[in-house]
């Protein structure tokens, strides 16, 4: 038998239809991967997980996207901001994220007590945000979720506004 030359111009056709057919799944495929996922912003940040929740309050920063007018908010350059609050695990057995900037005197930092949280001027609030004096407001708290384990918060809005 003798040999036979390769088909290089049947090669090269083949090899070319499967790229551009390729091409064409992937333009198809991918405005439907970003239609159908849900929204990654400042109203969906994933802080930790259930199983790593200290036993008490926890104080963090997040950096977002843009400004929502919390209190304490801080310019971190590019049209964002960055924010500190307090991760908090709950009687129930979830997750509380509050504020850590005093809603009276935002120059003066809410701290970790034994049993509260307080700010520089003696303001007490409860590791949920609530105020222990009744005339003080309470500290800013966002909505949090979990999903499947995972703690969600949404730094876009506030429980009480």
């Amino acid at each position: 038998m003798p040999d036979e030359p390769v088909p290089i111009r049947r090669a090269a056709i083949g090899c070319l239809a499967l790229a551009v057919g390729g091409l064409l799944v992937a333009g198809l495929v991918r405005p439907a991967i970003f239609s159908l996922a849900p929204p990654r912003d400042d109203s969906v940040v994933i802080v930790g997980t259930l199983t790593d929740l200290p036993d008490g309050p926890n104080r963090r920063t997040q950096l977002l996207a843009r400004s929502y007018g919390h209190d304490g908010e801080r310019e971190a350059g590019d049209g964002r901001v960055e924010i500190a609050y307090f991760l908090v695990p709950t009687s129930l057995g979830t997750a509380a994220a509050v504020n850590a900037a005093s809603p009276v005197q935002e120059s003066c930092p809410v701290e970790i007590g034994p049993d509260r949280l307080l700010d520089c001027a003696g303001r007490a609030w409860t590791y949920e945000g609530l105020p222990i004096d009744s005339a003080d407001p309470p500290l800013e708290r966002f909505p949090v979720a979990v999903e499947s384990g995972s703690i969600v918060v949404d730094f876009t809005r506030t429980l009480d506004g």
